[in-house]
């Protein structure tokens, strides 16, 4: 109990932070959507990516860097698939002449030995890949046969170029038989953190039926999650992402951090037209959009706009309103609100987790 009373206090403190960067917000991360262009067409893809895309120009991107030199946040090159950018190399290079660490999310299918030394060379801190289950599951969520096989391929390239990466893997109902056999799988192949996450409702994965996870599901992923983190015989970090306050219970027993939805008080992005937004994830909403780097200054939107992002949205909940973890869970992620009937898409109330 003193336990339970100790975290709800520490919540507290997170969440009253959070307040106070809605006041005097902190850029600690910067993403570009360096193009919109992917080879996969994945069945969960948040922002519905396609073959045929835009892309952010070189320039775009370090006269929007040279607006945020004060601030120095990490930046993230995503896409799309960031690789298909014809100029990637060129960007990563730019990145870091320019003084930013960086890193990016792939699905690694481009990855060969040559490439995975070239992204060392141009100063890669950090590499997220996917892989979303065993070979069957994998392929029929990227909806491209060989996805697997060239997943493995491009993170042991990394690995021998001497490259860490984190792989993240989104869980469904297809492939939650997987959890054992891809934890085992990793481990045989050096991988030292491991990050599973929950398929979200958004983009195209409320399009297909049977993908999103029941109550009793999400719950059972969180128990697993907990009994590898504290097993003494686990090799490698596994830690459930940033999204979503998931109760007093299962706060910092997940991951290693309390849940603050960062996104336009911490998290800033670039979309591929230019956009500026929050998360990447967020739906493009026209009233979401804070500005176009294109023609307005980025830090003069980041110091000046994001209101949106910077108020209390459960005020406008009824549900949020009546709720006891209101204030703690703020609304949950930004990226599962659904802005057009103000209210969560995804809440530790209608889950009420069972830390197992």
């Amino acid at each position: 109990m003193e336990v339970k009373i100790l975290k709800k206090t520490q919540l507290e403190n997170v969440a009253q932070h959070r307040e106070n960067l809605r006041i005097s917000p902190k850029l600690k991360w910067l993403f570009f959507e360096i193009t919109s262009k992917c080879n996969l067409l994945c069945r969960h893809c948040g922002s519905s990516c396609i073959t045929e895309g835009r892309n952010l120009s070189v320039n775009d991107i370090s006269s929007t860097l040279n607006t945020v030199r004060d601030e120095n946040p990490m930046i993230c090159l995503t896409g799309g698939e960031p690789m298909l950018h014809p100029d990637f190399f060129r960007i990563a290079e730019c990145v870091k002449d320019m003084g930013f660490f960086w890193g990016m999310t792939t699905n690694a299918t481009l990855i060969d030995h040559k490439a995975a030394e070239k992204l060392k060379q141009a100063g890669m801190a950090t590499v997220s890949v996917s892989l979303d289950g065993m070979e069957s599951a994998h392929d029929s969520l990227r909806q491209r046969k060989g996805s697997w096989h060239k997943a493995l391929e491009g993170i042991q390239a990394l690995q021998d170029a001497g490259l860490n990466p984190q792989v993240t893997t989104v869980f469904h109902q297809g492939n939650l038989d997987d959890m054992e056999p891809l934890f085992n799988l990793l481990c045989d192949h050096g991988i030292t953190s491991w990050r599973p996450i929950n398929v979200e409702p958004i983009g195209r994965a409320c399009e297909t039926h049977n993908l999103l996870l029941t109550p009793q599901q999400f719950s059972g992923l969180l128990s697993f999650i907990r009994e590898k983190r504290y097993d003494r015989n686990c090799p490698m970090e596994v830690t459930f992402g940033c999204s979503h306050y998931l109760g007093v219970e299962n706060e910092r027993m997940v991951r290693d951090h309390y849940f603050l939805c960062g996104a336009g008080i911490l998290v800033a992005s670039v979309r591929s037209n230019g956009d500026i937004c929050a998360c990447l994830d967020i739906d493009n909403r026209p009233e979401l959009v804070q500005g176009n780097i294109h023609s307005d200054n980025f830090m003069d939107v980041w110091k000046n706009r994001f209101q949106v992002f910077r108020r209390d949205r459960t005020s406008d909940c009824g549900k949020c309103m009546e709720c006891s973890e209101r204030f703690i869970c703020g609304g949950d992620s930004a990226h599962t609100w659904d802005y057009e009937h103000d209210r969560p898409l995804l809440c530790f109330m209608d889950f009420k987790c069972d830390p197992g």
